[in-house]
């Protein structure tokens, strides 16, 4: 689905992403040329510059949703997470 999201990507033109769940997160990041080298338990609920062609962005990696089904301590770590996306 690279090629798809490359597409809307460039057509929208977002000055953040919030990626959800580590294969976006490392999908995301390395398209933008950022080279953490970090987990996402690492760097969840953090804002990351960027540069797109077009300017600047910031991504903002996030645990996937599933993720507090399934592990029910991380509920409140991705709820925290999300409200970091009110203040950029």
């Amino acid at each position: 689905y690279g090629p798809f999201l490359d597409q809307q990507l460039n057509i929208i033109k977002p000055q953040i992403i919030a990626t959800l769940g580590r294969f976006s997160m490392s999908y995301v990041l390395a398209k933008f040329g950022v080279d953490s080298g970090q987990s996402i338990s690492q760097l969840h609920g953090q804002v990351v510059a960027a540069e797109a062609p077009y300017g600047s962005i910031k991504i903002v990696p996030l645990y996937h949703p599933a993720a507090a089904i399934y592990n029910q301590h991380l509920k409140s770590t991705l709820l925290a997470d999300f409200k970091i996306l009110t203040t950029l």
